[in-house]
C-alpha cells in the first residue's frame, strides 16, 4: 500500500471519529457506557416522589428513578410522595445512583440509593408510588404488600395511576 493512500485512510479515521466524539459530547453522557456504572453526588432538588437533581461533577443531573412511577405533584398522593422522598434522601445529602437507562427526556433513569437503603423500592413498599410494569418488575411485590396494608396512596378505593393521570 503506498504512503498516500495510508494517510488519507488515517485522515478519514481520524475525521470519523472527531464526528462521533463531537455527537457523544453533544448529547451529553455515553449512557451505554454508563449502564450498569454509579455516580455518587449531592440531591439539589427533588421534583417530585420518583425524580431529583444529584450535584455530580459540578454537573446537575436530572434522576428519574427506575421501576417506580409515583403520583404526579397535582395528582392525590403527589405531595405526600414528594415529602416521603425528601424524608429518606433530604436536600444537600449524599445519593448513590445505579444507572439503569436513559429516558427519552435526557434523563438518567436509575436506582437511588439514600444512607445505604434503595430509596425506589422504599417508596413503593411505603405506598407512594407504583411499580412500573412497563419496565421492571423488581418492585411488583413491594406494591403488593404496601396494597394489601393499604400504605399510602392504597388507602384511597381507586387511586389513578400516574400513567393514566397524565392522560387526562
Amino acid at each position: 500500500m503506498n504512503l498516500g493512500l495510508r494517510k488519507t485512510q488515517s485522515t478519514i479515521i481520524i475525521i470519523g471519529l472527531s464526528i462521533l466524539a463531537l455527537v457523544a459530547h453533544i448529547n451529553g453522557y455515553n449512557f451505554a457506557y454508563l449502564n450498569g456504572k454509579e455516580i455518587t453526588g449531592k440531591i439539589v432538588k427533588v421534583a417530585d416522589g420518583d425524580t431529583l437533581t444529584l450535584l455530580h461533577n459540578g454537573e446537575n443531573l436530572k434522576i428519574r428513578f427506575y421501576g417506580i412511577d409515583a403520583p404526579e405533584s397535582q395528582q392525590s398522593f403527589g405531595k405526600e410522595s414528594k415529602n416521603n422522598l425528601l424524608k429518606l434522601c433530604p436536600l444537600n445529602s449524599t445519593a448513590k445512583i445505579k444507572i439503569k437507562d436513559k429516558d427519552k427526556y435526557q434523563r438518567i433513569v436509575g436506582i437511588v440509593f439514600c444512607n445505604n437503603v434503595d430509596v425506589n423500592a422504599k417508596q413503593v413498599e411505603d405506598g407512594y408510588a407504583w411499580a412500573y410494569r412497563e419496565y421492571s418488575l423488581a418492585y411488583l411485590h413491594l406494591e403488593i404488600q404496601a396494597r394489601a396494608k393499604s400504605k399510602g396512596l392504597w388507602s384511597e378505593e381507586n387511586p389513578i395511576k400516574p400513567s393514566n393521570f397524565r392522560k387526562l
